[in-house]
């Protein structure tokens, strides 16, 4: 059972380990890796998120594996040998009806070599999977009993803390539920990780010596603000490639077009714009590349971002992209650092 603690490295390491040997994308091994993740899941609660950006694929092909193994069809042994080892095309499979897909394997007309688009159309042609028929026989209710409230003075070694609360909880089969009230752990902890990144935010602002922290913060604002579909109305012709185009641009009422204008030296902003400066004037924007952003800036930003509670759930998306497709080793680790501790005291519901 999971407690909802951020768990130590050896344990992600095991699953790691075992998930990445198992991946051989051969049919069998599919359905292995999916059932591995799934459990992992279920195991590591939070710290699943680690895990996943130490696997040799990517989250969206992990959710795959996982639709494919829970599939009651395709994760049949006896189907194995007749099956196409290409998840992708075992993926659409999984959203045809459980007794078409069958019959279709049975009769043949599924063999190793079927093709992606051929799994595209048959889904659909095929009736929507039956939730009778899909649907898990329900497991046994669990009875778990409130103890009542723990208190603690702050802790020295917040890891050690947890991995005797962990440790108590495996004990008993419980798990931990953290609140997030004024004089709480997690309150605490959420202040003193705010004030660590104030600090190293003061540091890594000595870096840029043209540019302002209040810019690049502003300059942020603008580019959050032009991802939004309410705030695409306003509109710029702009010459790409030879031919007038019409783009996206920030509106002349916007809170600080004119302070923008002026340090970009342009009336008109557009998110192309906008973003081809911040590249080349390396400033760290959500914009540019997150996969070659060399800036530690950038990282203490998103956990102030969300110990501030101003955008937690895009500063843990930046976090999380960055710790998991970031090329350069100290900013992947850094991310990956951060994202655990500012996740470390959230629940998994």
């Amino acid at each position: 059972m999971s407690t909802g603690l951020i768990r130590k490295q050896s344990d992600l390491t095991e699953w790691q380990s075992r998930i990445a040997s198992a991946w051989q994308k051969s049919v069998a091994s599919v359905i292995e890796v999916g059932t591995l993740i799934r459990q992992a899941k279920k195991e590591l609660g939070i710290s699943y998120h680690l895990l996943e950006a130490e696997l040799p694929f990517s989250s969206t092909v992990a959710a795959f594996l996982v639709k494919i193994a829970e599939n009651p069809v395709l994760s049949n042994p006896s189907y194995h040998a007749r099956l196409p080892n290409s998840y992708n095309t075992l993926y659409h499979l999984t959203s045809v009806d459980p007794k078409t897909l069958a019959k279709q394997i049975e009769a043949g007309e599924i063999t190793p070599n079927y093709s992606l688009s051929s799994a595209k159309n048959l889904r659909s042609r095929s009736p929507k999977p039956s939730a009778k028929s899909v649907t898990a026989p329900k497991s046994r209710k669990v009875i778990t009993y409130d103890v009542g409230t723990l208190s603690v003075i702050a802790p020295t070694n917040v890891e050690q803390f947890q991995k005797d609360l962990s440790d108590l909880c495996a004990k008993y089969n419980g798990y931990v539920t953290h609140t997030h009230k004024e004089h709480s752990l997690a309150e605490w902890h959420r202040q003193l990780i705010h004030k660590q990144a104030l600090v190293k935010i003061a540091k890594c602002e000595a870096e840029f010596k043209d540019i302002s922290l209040a810019d690049i913060r502003m300059l942020e604002d603008a580019a959050h603000f032009m991802t939004k579909d309410r705030n695409q109305k306003t509109k710029a012709e702009v010459i790409v490639k030879g031919e007038v185009v019409s783009r996206t641009c920030l509106p002349e009422d916007y809170k600080d077009f004119k302070r923008i204008t002026k340090l970009l030296g342009r009336k008109e902003i557009t998110r192309g714009f906008l973003k081809h400066w911040c590249i080349e004037n390396k400033v760290p924007n959500q914009f540019t590349e997150l996969t070659s952003m060399d800036k530690e800036l950038y990282i203490w930003e998103q956990v102030r971002l969300v110990t501030e509670r101003k955008d937690s759930k895009g500063g843990l998306k930046r976090l999380g992209d960055l710790a998991s497709r970031s090329t350069i080793p100290k900013i992947k680790a850094l991310a990956q650092t951060a994202l655990a501790e500012v996740t470390r005291f959230e629940n998994k519901v």
